[in-house]
């Protein structure tokens, strides 16, 4: 399988504020899983677009949108299509900071771009790895002040290239440090591995499939066993889901 797991943990010495509380006239009744469901959207909450046409961009400096700009950026982080790794590794630059993190999560597709001879398992044209955030659909907000700095994570969906077989399913977190700079620029994400908290920065590592055999070559719709599953050793404190997440 072409693993597409990176991880960060850059201890910053200026954190940002803890997050505050939702407001309760924000979030809807519970969802499926238990979750609180907010208003906001997946592939809303930005007026502009990137060089790509479709990352959104333009976002209000909220909290809320934070939470935005990490799901629609998502993708930036996640997936890997030889056609289309050089504009979204030109977009990633776009809407965001340089640092040490970015060669990490870029690794991947840079490997595969450069490779003389591309691995075996690419799927539904040059594809390795393709998210499907909607799939996941929770966010957690970790840190926010409004038009300064936000740790946001984002639960999301995705199918992966596997070597001489069908691509395999998975669930994951990704984990964003967003800086204001007249729109919210990613400052550091990463993959967080099981047992990494983004150098204090978020309470764990998220849920992730890593361990759970889903034996589908889509993304499935979560379930409560698979839910459970993901959640065993993970806090449900502060998850929420976005409006649209697919359930």
């Amino acid at each position: 399988m072409v693993i597409l797991a990176v991880a960060v943990a850059v201890i910053l010495i200026n954190r940002p504020a803890p997050a505050k509380e939702p407001d309760p006239s924000s979030l809807q009744a519970s969802g499926k899983f238990g979750f609180p469901v907010s208003d906001i959207k997946i592939g809303e909450g930005g007026t502009k677009k990137a060089s790509d046409g479709k990352t959104i961009t333009g976002y209000n400096g909220t909290c809320d949108s934070a939470a935005q700009a990490a799901a629609n950026y998502t993708h930036l982080i996640e997936d890997v299509n030889l056609t289309t790794w050089a504009q979204q590794k030109k977009t990633l630059t776009e809407v965001s900071k340089p640092g040490p993190w970015f060669e990490k999560v870029a690794f991947n597709g840079d490997l595969l771009a450069n490779a003389k001879e591309l691995p075996t398992g690419a799927f539904d044209g040059q594809w390795y790895s393709r998210a499907d955030v909607v799939a996941g659909g929770l966010y957690r907000v970790a840190s926010c002040e409004e038009e300064k700095q936000a740790v946001v994570q984002v639960f999301t969906g995705g199918v992966v290239a596997s070597v001489n077989e069908a691509p395999s399913s998975f669930f994951q977190t990704v984990t964003f440090e967003l800086a204001w700079d007249g729109d919210w620029k990613v400052s550091d994400a990463a993959i967080v591995p099981a047992g990494q908290d983004f150098g204090g920065r978020v309470k764990d590592a998220g849920p992730m499939s890593v361990g759970t055999n889903m034996g589908e070559a889509a993304t499935p719709v979560l379930r409560d066993d698979l839910v459970n599953a993901f959640f065993k050793d993970k806090s449900r404190e502060g998850w929420v889901e976005y409006a649209n997440a697919k359930r």
